[in-house]
């Protein structure tokens, strides 16, 4: 199991694999949907949506261990948090 039980040595391998097997053709081709890497078998799957591109990968393998990459940006989800307390003042003008 090794690195596949460490998540970040996961995604990590999962980019290195559609860096250097997929990244220029599907940037060419597919700009703006998503790919899902099964870092076990190196193997990529598209859709239109991550749960396309998921179902995809999971029909084919449903034991694989994924990556997901939106094809033409830096990541496929933007994600932040707060630790303020009162969430209230994000919605104050």
């Amino acid at each position: 199991m090794g690195t596949f039980s460490n998540p970040r040595a996961l995604a990590e391998l999962g980019e290195k694999i559609y860096q250097n097997k997929f990244k220029k053709d599907f940037e060419a081709k597919y700009d703006g949907q998503f790919v899902v890497i099964d870092v076990k078998s190196e193997s990529a799957y598209l859709g239109k949506t991550p749960e396309d591109a998921y179902e995809a990968a999971t029909k084919a393998d449903p034991n694989g261990l994924f990556h997901l990459v939106k094809v033409g940006s830096a990541g496929a989800f933007r994600v932040s948090y707060t630790t303020h307390g009162d969430m209230d003042w994000i919605f104050r003008v």
